[in-house]
């Protein structure tokens, strides 16, 4: 099968692999549509789980083609999508319902190959079937809501809060949706690309700024006393410390986006104390697929304008040019004819 292998550190190429070999628990499933996410970038750039090599490539939907002769909930022609996330089950966490802090955590696209390929290997436990109505585009964005699905629980919104937003990339445009699918009162986003903006406003923004160097006076002219949540979506530690100031006292700083591995970001520790702040992370997903999946089914979570671009694999690199140079993209999907 065709594969997009990344070979080492800033090193990817596109070539021929064996097709994987199932074992008895598991799916075989042909690709159709891949997101390309900003911790697939992390993994070229050796910034995060960067076991080389690897075929990347977590946020799919597919065709089932082959079962194991253990599987028993589905069978090949099923239209399916997976969480990436493998949990051990047996684990201390795992007992606890911490899952997504397994201590024998594996992930398709990032400790095993994954979908930036013709075809990918999946644990029966980690599949789910797709809606009727949904595409093929549609489900590979089941993951990434998955996610801001745990975020916005690990944020506590209450309804009738105040929310600000840092980046208005798909996830931030996710978060957005969602905050206010949850009863915030008012969505405010931040982010350098208009074009972006005007897309956050069909997705539930109230207010939009553009982060023009005057944004901190515009933010506080909106909410002067701050907002109940604050949650970056931009991974970029010298943004986070410029965000966390704009939330009000006994309320909660969401860190959401990914930065790079040892980056850091200074934090007054007599303001939080002082504050009542609450920084809060939210890593991956933790048995949240099926509520994204019931989300885009019920037509409260609209994904198909998140879409910006789609390449065939052979033009990978387009993509991740794409991706990497366009401030105005927002999800670049490969997909399989």
């Amino acid at each position: 099968m065709l594969a997009c292998v990344f070979e080492g550190k800033n090193t990817w190429d596109i070539r021929e692999v064996p097709e994987p070999k199932i074992r008895p628990d598991e799916v075989l499933i042909r690709v159709k549509a891949t997101g390309i996410c900003g911790t697939d970038i992390h993994i070229l750039k050796a910034e995060y789980f960067q076991d080389f090599p690897i075929i990347a490539g977590h946020e799919f939907s597919g065709e089932i083609v082959e079962i194991g002769k253990e599987v028993t909930q589905f069978r090949p022609g099923d239209r399916v999508t997976a969480d990436p996330n493998i949990f051990c089950d047996h684990c201390y966490y795992c007992k606890i319902n911490k899952n997504n802090h397994c201590l024998n955590l594996q992930a398709v696209g990032v400790t095993r190959n994954g979908a930036f390929a013709e075809y990918v290997a999946v644990p029966e436990k980690c599949v789910f079937p797709l809606p009727a109505h949904l595409s093929f585009a549609e489900g590979a964005l089941a993951e990434p809501l998955a996610c801001v699905v745990y975020g916005v629980r690990r944020s506590n919104i209450q309804p009738g809060e105040k929310v600000l937003i840092f980046g208005a990339g798909p996830i931030g445009l996710l978060l957005a949706s969602l905050f206010k699918v949850s009863g915030a009162s008012q969505v405010v986003m931040v982010d350098i690309s208009e074009k972006k903006l005007q897309m956050a406003q069909k997705f539930g923004a109230d207010e939009v700024v553009l982060a023009d160097g005057k944004e901190r006076e515009t933010l506080f002219q909106i909410s002067p006393q701050g907002f109940e949540v604050v949650a970056d979506a931009t991974g970029i530690p010298k943004v986070m410390e410029k965000e966390w100031e704009f939330v009000e006292p006994d309320g909660t700083f969401l860190v959401f986006g990914v930065a790079p591995r040892g980056s850091e970001m200074r934090v007054d520790p007599y303001e939080v104390f002082q504050r009542d702040l609450r920084i809060v992370g939210s890593f991956a997903v933790k048995k949240t697929m099926q509520y994204s999946l019931n989300l885009l089914g019920s037509g409260k979570m609209m994904v198909k304008e998140l879409v910006s671009a789609q390449y065939p694999l052979s033009r990978f690199g387009d993509a991740l040019e794409d991706v990497l140079h366009n401030p105005d993209h927002l999800k670049v999907q490969i997909v399989f004819a």
